[in-house]
């Protein structure tokens, strides 16, 4: 059911919407650095986001809690995330210069020849989207599963994005699961970032605090046998992206396979700090609450 337009919608929209357009005469490469840095700062402006990024340093690295360097590097990637999503087309155009190994995709080849499907789990890490641009490079497209945005009109134009250089896009939730299950069982490739606050999830550690996390994924690759695959995406100190494929988390049980996906990611955000989206509320438990 399509969710109505309210006016708040319209007001943020054009808050949305200012900078990328304002940038689109640059080239990409500017507009994405320009529009990146404008955004930290205003992330870093803004108390409620900046308190946010602060308190959830403070509950897993609490010696990065105060360092104002290193959370200007956060808002600034933040924001670079974000302009990254306005212009995605051009993104997958011309990414270049991008580090991995020659073998990085073959047990994923080898599965797809053998017509077995494929999870690859990520998280908001990095130039995550550039694992999607270097599968689809490899002949090997991916069907994506994204969270609804909580603006229709941004919603729009956030699938339409997801979407680009892709071989379906689900939502999640029942209906987008369904989808998701039929596209496994005839043995495609989903890619999907697994770590946002699950509400109904089950606590599981990640960076060394308990969060919720669904265990619907790995469910899903046991039920259809799919590889399910841990990739990352970080930026290189020299400004390349790097393609960093684990080796696939072997079956069983579920919360078990969940766990190995925490601690898999967890490992990347701790050799890379500043690359992950600090503003989740990871850590928020309402199963806790009153």
């Amino acid at each position: 059911m399509e969710r109505k337009t309210k006016l708040r919608h319209y007001l943020e929209a054009v808050l949305i919407y200012a900078l990328p357009w304002a940038l689109r005469p640059l080239p990409f490469r500017w507009r994405v650095a320009m529009g990146g840095a404008l955004l930290g700062f205003a992330i870093r402006m803004i108390p409620s986001l900046r308190k946010r990024i602060e308190h959830n340093l403070a509950l897993v690295m609490p010696e990065k809690a105060q360092d104002k360097t290193f959370i200007k590097r956060i808002a600034r990637h933040i924001g670079r995330g974000f302009m990254v999503l306005f212009y995605t087309k051009d993104y997958h155009a011309g990414l270049s210069g991008v580090e991995m190994a020659p073998d990085a995709f073959a047990q994923i080849k080898a599965a797809q020849a053998a017509g077995q499907p494929v999870i690859i789990v990520s998280g908001h890490f990095g130039e995550w989207e550039a694992i999607r641009v270097m599968l689809a490079r490899a002949g090997l497209p991916s069907a994506s599963i994204y969270r609804e945005a909580g603006n229709p009109i941004f919603e729009r134009h956030f699938a339409e994005a997801m979407a680009v250089g892709g071989a379906g896009l689900f939502q999640t939730g029942l209906k987008g699961t369904r989808k998701m299950l039929k596209h496994l069982r005839a043995g495609g490739i989903i890619t999907i970032l697994l770590d946002q606050r699950v509400d109904d999830g089950v606590p599981l550690d990640f960076l060394g605090k308990p969060a919720l996390s669904s265990p619907i994924i790995p469910e899903l690759a046991v039920k259809t046998g799919a590889l399910l695959v841990p990739a990352y995406a970080p930026l290189r100190a020299d400004g390349r992206v790097e393609i960093i494929v684990d080796p696939p988390i072997p079956h069983g049980d579920p919360l078990d396979m969940l766990q190995a996906v925490n601690d898999s990611l967890s490992a990347q955000i701790r050799a890379h700090p500043e690359q992950w989206y600090w503003l989740h509320r990871r850590w928020a438990r309402p199963d806790l609450e009153a």
